[in-house]
């Protein structure tokens, strides 16, 4: 099942001790560097290399999404199907 841009506050959630916002801090929502990883896991292309040195500019979950989405597979679309 593809992870879709619209699906990723609920994903997030699952892994989240507290409440979020984009704004929140990593560490307030209570993300912890595996979950991060789990995410990342969870959301990328089963082909895609995933590169945690990206996770040193991730400070907010808006950060989070921001390189979530950068995961996502190359070829889909908003809705998450492939074009």
């Amino acid at each position: 099942m593809l992870i879709t841009p619209t699906d990723l506050d609920s994903r997030i959630a699952q892994y989240a001790t507290a409440d979020f916002v984009d704004s929140t801090l990593i560490q307030e929502a209570g993300l912890e560097s595996l979950s991060l990883l789990r995410l990342a896991v969870e959301v990328a292309d089963e082909d895609a290399e995933i590169d945690a040195a990206g996770l040193v500019d991730v400070r907010t979950v808006g950060d989070l999404k921001v390189w979530l989405i950068s995961l996502f597979p190359k070829d889909a679309d908003e809705t998450g199907a492939a074009c």
